[in-house]
Formats: structure tokens, C-alpha cells, sequence
């Protein structure tokens, strides 16, 4: 991106004579590391023909000194002389479309904020969700609950070792809801087809402290072949309202 001096210079190109061509190519040259003239042609995006033009006509178009000016800080300005419409409009032009760049260049980094505080946002949202959720893991077979994680202590009034050992329906589901659990756990034993399973409950288990019963909306997974079950639970707020329990 051009600084402010650079600006300026570019100014100042219309109220100078141009230097010689060839002084000019030269310093392109030497700056640029080329060694042929076709390299010039390339870098001003003429044509060899047109470079030798400008060698016959002992003079530079106005929108390749401005080129020239912007990349390359050593190149000497010649002395002034008054500017020619065509130098006018090219630098009018020149500005009007670095103008143009800059205010894309603004549009685009704008859009790489907003994506980057809308990720972070998703990212915050899935570890406020993470934070919340609990972990059971446990055998069909029995109901005995293995392992456990979260933090149930604060969502539930439990700690790992309330949990850990004893039977997943003792006491910690709502009564209402345990001959269903009971009934759901015998069918999947029962079953010769059934392998595996997922499927999704609500249901109120006690808080250890306070005896209160909280909807937990829960995901099982259930591997009948391996004994396992596995659910992610998660708290649901009151200002959810009244949600009735699955049957």
C-alpha cells in the first residue's frame, strides 16, 4: 500500500520535464535485475515494439512514469515544466482507481473481521453448550453407571463417586418414569435384531441436594452387543417452559 509521500510525488510527476528514456529504462533495469529490453516491455505491459517507440520519440507515457514513481523510490524526478491534459487525466485517473483498490481492499478486510467474530461466536456458543453437558456411561445388562463426566455437581448435586457404581435408575429418575426405563432397557436386551441404537428421552432426575426433579434432554447411544450405554444429557433451562416427558 502507497504511503503519503509516494501521493505526493505523484503530484509533483505532472509539473516535471521526464528524464531521458534511456536513463530511465536503465534505473528500471538495474532496480528490477532484468537484462533484456523484452523484461521492460513485460514489466510496463507493452509491447517490445512500443518500448522502442518510446526510445524513438524521446519520451515515456505519463501512466508508465507514474509506474515507475510508485515502485521505484530512487527514481529522480526531473525538473518541472507545465503538465499536458493527457497527465492531468492520468493521474486523475491513476488516484480514482487506487481510490477504487483501497475502498475493496477496506470491503474485504471488513468481511474477514466479521467472518473471524462469527466464528468466534459459533465457537463460544459450542463451548457454552459443552460446558453444560454430562456424560453417563454404563452397562445394559445391569444399569450400573461406570463412568461419568461434566460437571454434575453444579447442574445436578452429584459427585463422580454419587454416581459411579450404582445402578443408572436408583433412585435418580423421577418414579414416574421408571417402569419405562426399566421396560425400554428388557426390550433391548430381549431383542435378536437390534445391535446398536440411538435415540433421544427427556426426563427428570432428582438433584442431589435439593431433591428437586430437573428435565435433562438426553441423547443414548446404546451397543447391545458390547453392553454399553452411553448418554450425553443436558439441563433444561425453565425458560423453556412446560415440556411434557416422552412415553
Amino acid at each position: 500500500m502507497y504511503n503519503i509521500t509516494v501521493f505526493v510525488n505523484l503530484i509533483q510527476v505532472l509539473f516535471r520535464i521526464m528524464k531521458s528514456v534511456q536513463e530511465i529504462i536503465s534505473q528500471v533495469m538495474t532496480d528490477k535485475g532484468f537484462r533484456h529490453k523484452y523484461e521492460v516491455a513485460e514489466y510496463f505491459g507493452v509491447t517490445p515494439q512500443a518500448l522502442s517507440t518510446w526510445f524513438t520519440n524521446g519520451q515515456i507515457p505519463s501512466k508508465h512514469i507514474l509506474k515507475v514513481q510508485t515502485e521505484i523510490q530512487s527514481l529522480d524526478l526531473p525538473p518541472a515544466i507545465d503538465p499536458t491534459m493527457e497527465d492531468k487525466k492520468t493521474v486523475i485517473n491513476y488516484l480514482i482507481n487506487e481510490n477504487i483498490r483501497l475502498k475493496n481492499e477496506i470491503a474485504q478486510l471488513k468481511g474477514t473481521i466479521q467472518n473471524i467474530q462469527s466464528n468466534k461466536n459459533k465457537d463460544d456458543l459450542i463451548e457454552r453448550i459443552n460446558a453444560r453437558s454430562l456424560f453417563i456411561a454404563g452397562r445394559l445388562s445391569d444399569g450400573i453407571i461406570t463412568n461419568v463426566s461434566g460437571d454434575w455437581n453444579r447442574a445436578m448435586g452429584y459427585d463422580e463417586k454419587n454416581l459411579v457404581g450404582h445402578r443408572y435408575d436408583e433412585d435418580f429418575i423421577h418414579p414416574d418414569e421408571f417402569e419405562r426405563t426399566q421396560r425400554h432397557r428388557e426390550i433391548l436386551q430381549k431383542s435378536t435384531g437390534i445391535k446398536e441404537t440411538r435415540f433421544s428421552t427427556i426426563q427428570r432426575w432428582k438433584n442431589g441436594q435439593t431433591g428437586e426433579y430437573i428435565m435433562l434432554s438426553m441423547i443414548w447411544y446404546v451397543d447391545v452387543e458390547n453392553d454399553l450405554v452411553e448418554i450425553i444429557a443436558k439441563p433444561i433451562d425453565s425458560d423453556f417452559g412446560e415440556i411434557g416427558v416422552m412415553n
